[in-house]
């Protein structure tokens, strides 16, 4: 009769471990998935404008480009748009990380880069009457430059330019800048693209001009031309603080490391035709 309350008394302790074994199963499970919650921050992105000073969102296979660093490493992106100078002065006093920096001895004093992640070329455009041979910066001298506001082009053109030659800011409405062009408020406009073929961007600026339906084009502003060599191969980063968002570089770091061994950035970023 004494046996049963023994063995009552021991099966509540073990249930009582038992319990107590699952809640510890539970925080440990839970645990990894806290630490995984996913991280909000903005992402500043380069304004581009149409002719009526409308902002014009990224194209799709940019858009396409930041689902896949959203998923791989595990961030999601607010998108906000802003003039090159205004971006970058944003980027240093930490509001978010910066899409699509070029690396240059200024901001290497102030930010942190990721990777490259894909390379950019700036091309040279000029009216189809004007057009001369381009083999170095110094084929430049004494010509008006057409350039975005805020944009750098290399430490090279950085440190010429307004004694070399002389550059005309503008905003980033490329069809505004061909009408300019047309106009000769500039000798030679730069134009990045990711196309290394001068023809396919070519029919790239065309296709601006045709969707642009702000006002009818004249035949000046179709007749121009683009120099058979870029001014040089930017490569693009994602930047931030130097002091900040160091552990999201990194991630960033290898999701562009396995999207290069995989192909899937390339392909992302080169629709079939």
């Amino acid at each position: 009769m004494m046996i049963a309350p023994f063995f009552r008394r021991h099966l509540r302790i073990i249930s009582q471990l038992h319990a107590a074994a699952c809640l510890l199963l539970c925080v440990c499970i839970q645990t990894p998935v806290a630490a995984a919650e996913i991280e909000k921050i903005p992402l500043l992105v380069r304004e581009l404008r149409n002719d009526q000073g409308e902002i014009i969102p990224v194209k799709d296979d940019i858009r396409q480009l930041f689902l896949y660093f959203e998923r791989e490493a595990n961030v999601s992106f607010e998108v906000r748009y802003y003039p090159m100078t205004r971006l970058l002065n944003n980027v240093k006093n930490g509001e978010g990380i910066a899409f699509g920096l070029s690396k240059n001895s200024e901001r290497l004093e102030s930010m942190q880069f990721s990777d490259f992640i894909y390379a950019n070329y700036v091309w040279l455009v000029t009216p189809r009457t004007r057009q001369f041979t381009f083999n170095h910066i110094d084929d430049l001298k004494g010509k008006t430059v057409g350039v975005i506001r805020g944009v750098s082009y290399g430490d090279e053109f950085d440190q010429r330019k307004n004694e070399a030659f002389r550059v005309e800011e503008d905003t980033a409405s490329h069809v505004a800048r061909l009408k300019k062009l047309s106009m000769r408020r500039m000798d030679v406009m730069l134009f990045g693209a990711r196309q290394a073929d001068p023809n396919e961007v070519h029919a790239l600026l065309r296709h601006m001009q045709g969707v642009d339906k702000s006002h009818v084009l004249d035949a000046s502003e179709i007749d121009f031309t683009v120099l058979n060599k870029p001014l040089r191969v930017d490569e693009l980063h994602f930047a931030a603080p130097l002091n900040k968002h160091g552990e999201l570089i990194k991630r960033l770091n290898l999701a562009i490391a396995r999207g290069k061994k995989t192909g899937e950035i390339t392909r992302i970023l080169s629709p079939v035709k």
